[in-house]
């Protein structure tokens, strides 16, 4: 059996998932010019707006900490759904060069379903997904935003999806 990253905290439905993210961060190819560090940074205490904190996501699992209301109320939409098998906040932060300078990106969720339901596959999610969760009105401009998306698909193979939607949440 692999070894588990020990610093990133993971919340599952069913223990073999914990196993399948494991084999699957284990098995992830290089990419040239790009780092993944898994379970890297720290969500901080929560001062003035922001209402940080944990939520249960799954019976008898660890809690997962979220940092902000928006945050909580996608990791609780996103497993009241029975696909959902597993879920991650501030899963892994992804560092690489752009535009001469060094960037750091960590999304802030990592979602596993067993099968994705027609509801979430609209939305461009895939098995595995990582999520950005942001307010339309904190939204960074349209070439940074591509550039994520761009490094995620690389560096894990997987969509990056930005929630909420209009009107989803």
């Amino acid at each position: 059996m692999n070894k588990p990253v020990p610093s990133l905290r993971v919340a599952c439905r069913r223990p073999s998932m914990r196993a399948e993210l494991n084999d699957f961060i284990q098995k992830l190819p290089g990419s040239e010019g790009i780092a993944l560090r898994w379970g890297f940074r720290r969500i901080p205490l929560s001062r003035g707006r922001h209402h940080g904190g944990y939520v249960c996501a799954f019976r008898g699992e660890k809690l997962v900490r979220v940092e902000s209301a928006l945050e909580r109320s996608v990791v609780k939409m996103l497993v009241a759904d029975p696909a959902c098998m597993a879920i991650a906040t501030q899963p892994v932060t992804i560092n690489w060069s752009w535009n001469g300078t060094t960037r750091r990106y960590t999304p802030d969720i990592l979602v596993i379903f067993e099968a994705v339901p027609e509801r979430w596959r609209k939305l461009g999610f895939e098995r595995l997904s990582i999520v950005e969760v942001k307010p339309e009105c904190a939204w960074i401009e349209a070439d940074l935003r591509d550039e994520h998306t761009r490094v995620a698909r690389i560096a894990l193979g997987m969509p990056l999806i930005r929630l909420p939607v209009s009107g989803e949440l």
